[in-house]
């Protein structure tokens, strides 16, 4: 035997025994599932690895497509043929996914795909070691659920506080509400009391007074009423804005002598610097205006005696801006951010020393984003004044199409107090229908003191029968009664009657809602008035029915 052959033949013996040595090692490694798959996928070789990690015998598996090992889903999507291809042309492939088990359980594995080649380059097949990763990912699972866990604790307990912060904040206001309906209503029931007393029959009670303090505080309770309507409808997306061309500086100066009063009578000093060419801004000028005027009555109320209170109109750029600065008690910095919420008072304790319900910049707010404006406030602090600002889109001639509307100058706000000159009711014959005999009375008495003839009956049906018997030229009808509702009482009276001869209607009622009014017009009414009412209002309206203004 030539020396070369030898050679030979102990080369090969040495590269048998390392392969054989290589087999024996992997096939002794039981922590990694390590095989072999051909050029196509197909499993090849089987270690005990595999058997441990996958659950299969080598004569069950080999011969199979190693896609056996992937959920249907992968299978679905070629992510086994796609781990190849990556393989095959970058000559390795490592991922992490969920892996199936003879048995059909799942296991987070661990894989790694290298590509082998021949000495010319050629793919022969590839080596795949799989290593089971599942008490891992087991664990960080756990961590991943009690970190959520703790997220959705955290957010319950976010959601129990904001819930307990909203139901405190209900139980201050229903408090506050309980307080501010019974101020006024302490001193309507006690001067009402002292006028039927014998010393005012003997003139020893100042009626007229008397009379001004009842009138005062039932206007108070309607201020408080039409604030939590306006917030309801403002909320509901209820509101409708009369859009026209409006003179700002006009609306200011009204809002300032409608509140020009309440300053005086507490020795606050009321100073206005008004930009006489701010220009104009597209919207509601008595919506704009209740907004200046809350704005202002805040200032006022919270500004002691000899303190004052600054209006500022100007041009910004394209802006219109008006402040309202007082040097009154001012804001704290943790209750700055909480200012326009609804409901929210600094001071809602017993012993607070300002009234009102905490609505009036909520609905500020809110009127002010409708008019496509913002508002904001500034203050120094406890004791340091504070400043609003009402900021509103200037708006030139070509961006309106209101056929010439413009706001008039100096809106006015008609009440029973004013001098008005109302027309006679002589010859008229009313009928009104309401279930509280109060109610009844009063709109009788008004009625016959401005000449008319007033009858009264306290339900539907009653009124019906009445006007079978002696038809009136007007009728007054409550809407809210037992039985027979006053919306039902006019489609009846409608629907009888005939067509050449209608009877003049008016829905006297304390549903005082927009919806509320379109629906007594639908069911047949000419007139909506909302209770409380004013004396020359229900006589105006009754005059009109009758076309005596």
């Amino acid at each position: 035997m030539s020396s070369s052959s030898s050679s030979r033949d102990a080369k090969a013996f040495l590269v048998q025994g390392e392969e054989a040595s290589y087999r024996l090692l992997v096939e002794s490694v039981r922590e990694y599932a390590i095989f072999m798959l051909d050029a196509n996928g197909y499993i090849v070789t089987w270690n005990s690895g595999a058997e441990r990690i996958k659950g299969y015998q080598a004569e069950e598996i080999i011969g199979r497509h190693f896609s056996s090992f992937y959920p249907p889903d992968a299978v679905e999507s070629g992510w086994p043929d796609y781990e190849l291809q990556v393989a095959s042309t970058q000559g390795r492939f490592e991922d992490e996914g969920w892996r199936v088990r003879k048995d059909g359980s799942r296991f987070w594995a661990n894989v790694t795909i290298s590509a082998l080649r021949d000495e010319r380059g050629r793919l022969r097949g590839f080596a795949k070691l799989t290593r089971d990763l599942s008490e891992r990912k087991r664990v960080e699972m756990l961590a991943a659920d009690g970190a959520r866990r703790e997220q959705m604790l955290e957010a319950e307990r976010t959601a129990r506080i904001e819930a307990q912060r909203a139901a405190r904040m209900k139980d201050e206001f229903l408090a506050t509400l309980s307080h501010e309906l019974r101020t006024p209503l302490n001193a309507i029931l006690g001067w009402t009391q002292m006028l039927r007393s014998p010393q005012a029959t003997e003139g020893g009670v100042d009626v007229r007074h008397g009379l001004e303090v009842i009138e005062r505080n039932a206007r108070a309770q309607i201020k408080l009423v039409d604030d939590l309507l306006d917030l309801s409808r403002i909320m509901a997306g209820r509101v409708r804005l009369d859009v026209q061309r409006v003179a700002l500086i006009d609306v200011v100066q009204g809002a300032i002598e409608s509140a020009q009063p309440a300053a005086q009578a507490k020795g606050v000093r009321l100073e206005q610097v008004l930009d006489p060419g701010s220009g104009f801004v597209a919207g509601d000028p008595a919506r704009l205006q209740q907004v200046i005027w809350n704005l202002l009555s805040n200032a006022i109320k919270f500004t002691p005696r000899g303190g004052r209170v600054q209006v500022l109109l100007e041009r910004v750029n394209s802006h219109l801006e008006i402040s309202v600065s007082d040097t009154g008690i001012g804001i704290p910095a943790s209750f700055l951010p909480h200012v326009f919420d609804r409901f929210s008072q600094k001071d809602s304790t017993a012993s607070r020393g300002y009234g009102g319900l905490g609505l009036g910049l909520a609905i500020c707010k809110q009127l002010v984003e409708l008019h496509g404006g913002s508002i904001h406030a500034e203050s120094g602090g406890e004791g340091r004044g504070a400043t609003f600002t009402v900021k509103l889109t200037h708006a030139v001639a070509r961006d309106f199409d209101f056929s010439g509307r413009v706001h008039p100058t100096h809106p006015t706000h008609p009440t029973a107090a004013e001098n008005v000159r109302l027309p006679a009711l002589d010859g008229i014959r009313v009928l009104v229908v309401d279930d509280e005999p109060d109610a009844r009375e009063l709109i009788q008495r008004i009625l016959q003191n401005h000449g008319a003839t007033a009858s009264c009956v306290a339900s539907a049906e009653e009124a019906l029968r009445f006007l079978a018997a002696s038809p009136p030229d007007v009728l007054i009808s409550d809407i809210g009664m037992p039985g027979m509702d006053g919306y039902q009482l006019m489609r009846k009276i409608r629907a009888d009657e005939p067509r050449d001869r209608r009877l003049p209607a008016v829905a006297l009622t304390a549903f005082a809602r927009s919806e509320d009014r379109k629906r007594a017009i639908l069911a047949g009414y000419q007139t909506h008035l909302a209770k409380p009412f004013d004396t020359a209002e229900l006589v105006l309206v009754v005059a009109g029915l009758m076309n005596r203004t």
